[in-house]
């Protein structure tokens, strides 16, 4: 069955009151009605009887049910609707709970209903998912996976060392610059670096990774501990840096409530957002402390409210 579009915009009217509203939720009540049969006049002939008995041509098991927050009357509709159908295989008569009309045998045969309005539930979900497509969206920009992958086997692999993550993290900055910046064949890397106009610590953290690159390819040299700590930092830092540059545009400290679904709080709005992020990012980053160091700055910068 397909499912039913609907909209935001339709409230539901009380047929007792007349209030409009939007309902908070609909509860699915499997109550069974049973379909009352239509009897004709009992006729007797020759010791014979005879009755018309006809069953409805539907059924209806289940309903959805609500309620008008104004006047509390209860409000139903058909969650699940039975229609006559002619069996075949009178072998199923028992198991399909059939009846005889006319000579042929029938059953009700049951199709789901979906909720007639949409309610709180129906809201929140389309309104969470739509800002979840969107920060997807934006972030897929950025091909996490070619920057994530190299420093978690730095993390997780003892075959894979800092000088081959270095050389890697190096060669996707040389990628991104290329991208981002004109004429970059006529132009070095520390051109590049300053036309991105990166925020100053970390322009600095990504010459001194540039410098460090060129040390260990030219040269022999041991990494000291405060090298290592200076590779993951940019790591780190640029990585936010790629976040927050694609994510700001969103204004997702402005995300809209419509009015008639003002009794939704945006702080549970944020919190999905904060969760959504922590899924996309936490694993495939692999950052240390991922919460505190990264998601936590990231949604402060991003002016959304998060759980305390």
């Amino acid at each position: 069955m397909a499912k039913k579009n609907l909209s935001s915009s339709q409230r539901i009217k009380c047929p007792l009151c007349n209030y409009e509203f939007i309902p908070e939720a609909f509860h699915h009540e499997k109550t069974n009605f049973d379909a009352i049969e239509s009897k004709g006049e009992l006729t007797n002939f020759q010791n014979e009887k005879h009755q018309v008995v006809v069953k409805p041509y539907s059924s209806i098991k289940g309903s959805w049910v609500t309620y008008c927050p104004e006047c509390g009357f209860i409000i139903k509709f058909a969650a699940e609707v039975g229609k006559k159908e002619i069996l075949e295989d009178t072998s199923l008569i028992k198991k399909w709970g059939a009846f005889k009309e006319f000579g042929k045998t029938y059953k009700y045969s049951f199709v789901p209903q979906e909720k007639p309005y949409m309610d709180y539930l129906d809201y929140f979900i389309k309104k969470v998912d739509d800002i979840n497509n969107k920060i997807k969206n934006a972030l897929d920009e950025i091909d996490f996976a070619n920057w994530g992958t190299p420093y978690r086997e730095w993390k997780n692999n003892k075959n894979f060392d800092t000088f081959k993550f270095l050389i890697k993290f190096y060669s996707n900055l040389e990628d991104y610059c290329n991208a981002q910046v004109e004429d970059y064949k006529n132009k070095d890397m520390v051109e590049k670096i300053l036309e991105l106009k990166l925020p100053e610590d970390l322009e600095r953290l990504i010459q001194s990774i540039r410098a460090l690159r060129n040390v260990i390819v030219h040269e022999t040299h041991e990494l000291i501990d405060e090298e290592q700590s200076t590779i993951e930092t940019s790591y780190n830092k640029f990585m936010f840096y790629l976040v927050m540059k694609h994510l700001k545009p969103l204004d997702l400290d402005k995300i809209e409530i419509e009015p008639e679904y003002e009794f939704i709080e945006i702080e549970k709005i944020n919190h999905e957002i904060q969760s959504f992020l922590q899924l996309y990012l936490g694993i495939i980053l692999g950052i240390k402390d991922f919460t505190n160091s990264f998601l936590t700055p990231l949604l402060k910068d991003l002016g959304i409210s998060i759980d305390t």
